[in-house]
């Protein structure tokens, strides 16, 4: 009898814990840094936003809810950790209002430092609508992203490539067809300031679509030229801009290097549009005219950049 009576206090007791460690509710905190404030001793007494923060025996936290003011679900967070106590992953799930998970995040640690992150994007029937995975070298930089679609299938990836000092040296953006095959890719060069200097399409076959080169100033570091391939006009391009990004002067040459078309434009002590200058091939000034609508500076080409 006494047997009996012991085992089911056992029974109750692992039952007990298993059904969770202590909680802790809170008005403040970021899920992430595992960081909570403003301490609530009974959930009742709550108004508003509130966290319910779950911990083990060791104190770790190992789960924290968040749930509005009509307390419903809106964010929930795992935690796993080694048998040292590090943090091994976190799990992170955002929920459509009153509905399923929204929105996954992942993270992966080891020895304190992130290894890879994944983020998934659902629609309200839990279909994948987008994947993003991104994989982390030992000096917590990106080294590969991949981007799935529907049905899992890739659509992008970018290869980051860095310098002796850690600094972004090259990447690669690739874009892949249904099929898994890549379509283009787009490989892009950064200088010393991490500033964009080339920019290069491609296709699978190595042959190039069009290129684009950028120089900055030596001292005040804004983009001041271009030089474009524009495969689509089989054309070159050159573009001069002022330190206030607005066009100076482009020229346009066929593939021979001949010139095609130069024009100018000049603007006023403050800096606002005042006349055109447009040149032929020869050289020769054919066109002067007023306009009010200045050329800026475009971004750089390579998509999701």
């Amino acid at each position: 009898m006494i047997t009996k009576l012991h085992s089911i206090i056992v029974i109750a007791l692992l039952i007990s814990g298993c059904s969770g460690g202590k909680i802790s509710y809170y008005k403040k905190g970021d899920t992430h840094k595992r960081e909570f404030l403003n301490h609530v001793k009974e959930r009742n007494s709550i108004r508003g936003d509130y966290f319910e923060v779950k911990r083990n025996d060791k104190g770790q936290i190992t789960s924290a809810k968040y749930f509005s003011s009509r307390k419903s679900l809106v964010e929930r967070s795992n935690y796993t950790y080694t048998r040292k106590g590090q943090l091994l992953r976190h799990q992170q799930t955002e929920f459509f209002v009153n509905g399923p998970p929204r929105i996954s995040r992942e993270w992966h640690y080891e020895k304190g430092q992130v290894t890879k992150r994944e983020e998934q994007w659902f629609t309200r029937s839990h279909t994948l609508e987008k994947k993003l995975t991104i994989y982390y070298d030992m000096n917590q930089q990106a080294y590969l992203e991949e981007t799935y679609g529907l049905g899992h299938k890739i659509e992008s990836s970018t290869e980051y490539h860095y310098d002796y000092k850690h600094r972004l040296d090259k990447s690669r953006r690739n874009f892949f067809l249904p099929s898994g095959e890549l379509r283009d890719y787009w490989l892009t060069i950064y200088n010393d300031e991490i500033q964009i200097v080339n920019e290069d399409h491609y296709l699978p076959d190595n042959s190039l679509v069009a290129f684009y080169r950028y120089s900055y100033h030596p001292v005040k570091s804004y983009r001041e030229h271009e030089e474009i391939l524009d495969e689509d006009r089989s054309v070159f391009i050159s573009r001069r801009y002022n330190e206030f990004g607005q066009l100076l002067i482009e020229v346009e040459k066929n593939r021979q290097l001949e010139l095609i078309k130069k024009t100018e434009y000049e603007y006023n002590d403050k800096h606002q549009p005042k006349l055109v200058h447009i040149y032929n091939k020869d050289g020769k000034l054919v066109k002067t005219s007023k306009y009010k609508k200045p050329r800026i500076l475009e971004t750089y080409r390579t998509p999701g950049l």
